[in-house]
């Protein structure tokens, strides 16, 4: 008997375990959006604290928007899914950023080089037709806009007289640039996310452009993505 209630007991524990695990860190709940919050600031403090991806600073700059992907994995062909997922925000024209919307990035064309499984994604988009796209609509990369892997050829001094490509994106891998193709993926709203972050319904519109809601949550996000006016 004593055998029989510990045996119970300890099924208990594990089922206890596995529901507990899944419900703290699965999609569409406030923790695990803020998570992604988080994780999207530490990624962009990273990238602009490295030299290798410094001059993402100088896009930065001049970026309508920026979508921040923390986590983007590799399944057979196939990327997106909870490891897609990312944070959406626009920047005004004081250099202020919005609060983040959430969207995924998929696509069975995206590529990534050789060997590489996982890697952290920002995107800048450069224009407002290419980022109010992504916002109504979403996004095809490559079709709908053109995309380019971001490079250190752009200079703070020439940027006001660049012609800028629509969107530009910055991959990193365990600290390295990655080499990676965009071509072809989808950049779309995470309605169900939006929904758990901020309590309700907000299109992200609403969010990112007219401001009707704030995250308190974002505050570290918008800091590691404002560039400092001295570093112009």
């Amino acid at each position: 008997m004593r055998r029989l209630v510990l045996a119970v007991l300890a099924l208990a524990a594990l089922l206890t375990g596995c529901y507990g695990a899944h419900s703290s860190g699965s999609p569409e709940t406030p923790h695990y959006e803020q998570g992604l919050v988080d994780k999207a600031a530490v990624v962009v403090r990273g990238m602009r604290q490295d030299p290798k991806f410094r001059h993402i600073e100088v896009y930065l700059k001049n970026a309508k928007g920026v979508l921040v992907l923390p986590s983007v994995i590799k399944a057979g062909l196939i990327y997106g899914g909870q490891g897609g997922n990312g944070v959406l925000l626009a920047r005004g024209d004081d250099g202020a950023w919005s609060s983040p919307a959430f969207y995924t990035l998929g696509g069975g064309s995206i590529g990534l080089q050789i060997g590489v499984q996982e890697a952290a994604i920002v995107l800048v988009f450069m224009n407002d037709k290419a980022f109010k796209s992504a916002i109504d609509s979403g996004l095809t990369l490559g079709a709908d806009a053109t995309a380019a892997a971001g490079t250190a050829g752009i200079t703070g001094e020439v940027a006001s007289t660049h012609v800028f490509k629509d969107v530009y994106y910055f991959a990193d891998v365990g600290g390295l640039f990655a080499g990676l193709s965009l071509e072809g993926g989808v950049i779309h709203v995470r309605e169900g996310l939006n929904k758990a972050y901020y309590g309700q319904i907000y299109t992200p519109r609403q969010i990112v452009l007219e401001h009707k809601v704030e995250a308190r949550g974002a505050a570290l996000l918008k800091e590691a993505l404002t560039v400092p006016a001295k570093d112009k």
